[in-house]
C-alpha cells in the first residue's frame, strides 16, 4: 500500500546525476520531487506551484541564474519567501558561500558530495517546519473569521461566503435566500440577568441555527444579537420553513435563568426575521441582499416582533 507523500520538494541543479541522487534520497523520505535544470525553470515552477511546494533544494553554481540569484528572487517575492531553501555548494571550505546563503535567507546548506542520510534528515525537518507553520497560519486565518463566543462565522466570513454563493446562484440559476435574524428583547436579558446569561442566550441561539440548516447552508453572527443565514437553492417559502423550524427548536431548548433572580427558571428565546431572495424574478441580484433583509427585519420588529417579513422587491423592478 502506497504511503501518502509527506511534502513536495523542488530540486534545482543543472547536473542531472546530482538531481537523480537528491531525488532518490528524498523519495526514500516519502517526499514528492519536482525537478528544474536551471534557475529560470525553477522560478517558473515556483510561481506556478508555490502553494504545493514545501522546500527547495538549490544548487549554488548553475549557468544563467546561479543559486544565489534564485535565492535572492525567492526571498524578495511575498508569495515565495516563506518556502525554505537548502543550498547545495561544491565548495566545501568556502565559508563565505555559507554566510552569503544564510544572509539571503537560506534555511540550511550542504556541501557536495553530500551525505544522503544528512540530506534526507535536513529535508524532512525543513518540510515538517514548513508544514507546521502553514497549519498555524491557516488556523490563525480561520480563527480570524470565527466569532469566538458562538463559533459561527463572523461578518468577514459572511461577506466571503456571500460572494461565493452569489457566483453559484448566477452560474446555476439557483435561488439564494438570506435571512437576517434578531433575538427579541436581548437587551432586556442582559439588563435583568447579566451578560453571562446573555452570552448563554447567544450560544443557544447559535447552536440552534447551526443544527437547523443543511450542510450546504451557513450561519453567521452578524454582530450583537443579529445573525445571518445563507440558504443555497432556497426561495421565500424555503426561508420561511427554515425559520419556522428554528422557532420550534428554540422552544425545546429554553434559556436557563439564574436561580438567585426573582423571575428565575427558564425562558424561551424568540426572534424577528427578515428574508431576502435572489432568484429569477430579480435576475439573481445579490448586491443588496443584506440591505433588503434588513429592511424586512425592521418591518418584522415594527409589527410586534417574533415574526418574519419578506423583502419587498418592487423597488428592484
Amino acid at each position: 500500500m502506497k504511503t501518502a507523500s509527506q511534502g513536495t520538494v523542488l530540486v534545482v541543479d543543472d547536473d542531472q546525476a546530482t538531481r537523480f541522487l537528491v531525488v532518490k534520497w528524498l523519495t526514500h523520505a516519502n517526499l514528492t520531487c519536482l525537478e528544474a535544470a536551471d534557475g529560470i525553470e525553477a522560478l517558473r515552477i515556483l510561481r506556478e506551484q508555490h502553494e504545493q511546494i514545501d522546500l527547495v533544494v538549490l544548487d549554488e553554481m548553475m549557468p544563467g541564474l546561479n543559486g544565489f540569484e534564485v535565492l535572492r528572487t525567492i526571498t524578495a517575492d511575498s508569495a515565495l519567501k516563506l518556502i525554505p531553501v537548502v543550498m547545495l555548494t561544491a565548495h566545501a571550505n568556502a565559508e563565505t558561500d555559507f554566510v552569503e546563503a544564510a544572509e539571503l535567507g537560506a534555511a540550511d546548506h550542504l556541501s557536495k558530495p553530500f551525505s544522503g542520510p544528512v540530506l534526507k534528515a535536513k529535508a524532512v525537518r525543513a518540510v515538517r517546519t514548513r508544514t507546521e507553520a502553514r497549519d498555524r497560519l491557516r488556523q490563525a486565518e480561520l480563527l480570524a473569521r470565527i466569532d469566538p463566543l458562538t463559533q459561527l462565522g463572523n461578518r468577514q466570513l459572511l461577506h466571503e461566503r456571500l460572494r461565493e454563493e452569489s457566483a453559484f446562484a448566477k452560474r446555476y440559476s439557483a435561488p439564494l435566500c438570506l435571512c437576517l435574524l434578531d433575538i427579541d428583547h436581548f437587551k432586556s436579558i442582559n439588563d435583568r440577568f447579566g451578560h453571562d446569561t446573555g452570552d448563554q442566550a447567544l450560544k443557544i441561539f447559535a447552536r440552534t441555527l447551526a443544527a437547523s440548516i443543511r450542510k450546504e447552508d451557513a450561519a453567521f453572527r452578524f454582530g450583537g444579537e443579529e445573525f445571518v443565514l445563507l440558504l443555497r437553492n432556497n426561495g421565500r417559502q424555503g426561508g420561511l420553513s427554515v425559520l419556522a423550524r428554528i422557532r420550534a427548536a428554540l422552544a425545546l431548548f429554553p434559556l436557563q435563568l439564574p436561580e438567585n433572580k426573582r423571575d428565575s427558571g427558564t425562558e424561551c428565546l424568540s426572534f424577528s426575521g427578515g428574508i431576502a431572495v435572489a432568484d429569477a424574478d430579480n435576475e439573481f441580484l445579490t448586491d443588496q441582499l443584506i440591505r433588503r433583509a434588513d429592511i424586512a427585519l425592521y418591518r418584522a420588529k415594527q409589527d410586534g416582533r417574533a415574526r418574519d417579513c419578506l423583502a419587498d422587491d418592487s423597488a428592484l423592478s
